[in-house]
């Protein structure tokens, strides 16, 4: 059987399914107590003007499997930028 695996930058109507994986990945690292993020606080840094964070979604087959969220930095002793 042959799948379609996709990719696509998340947009703000994405909060949601974004909480969902960032609870499923504390509920993994048995983190779920930590997290504070809701669906507001997502919306309000990542689809801003000028977001602190961006959020790349995968798919497969059109249904959500995986999420990465990235943001830029700069090292002060490289002397470069960076990504985390």
């Amino acid at each position: 059987m042959t799948h379609t695996i996709t990719f696509r930058p998340a947009k703000s109507s994405d909060a949601s399914l974004i909480l969902q994986f960032v609870r499923e990945l504390a509920t993994y690292e048995k983190l779920l107590h930590e997290v504070e993020a809701d669906e507001a606080t997502l919306e309000k840094y990542l689809f801003a003007e000028k977001p602190y964070a961006e959020v790349i979604l995968a798919f497969v087959d059109s249904a959500p499997v995986g999420f990465c969220l990235y943001f830029h930095n700069f090292s002060t002793f490289v002397g470069r930028p960076g990504l985390y």
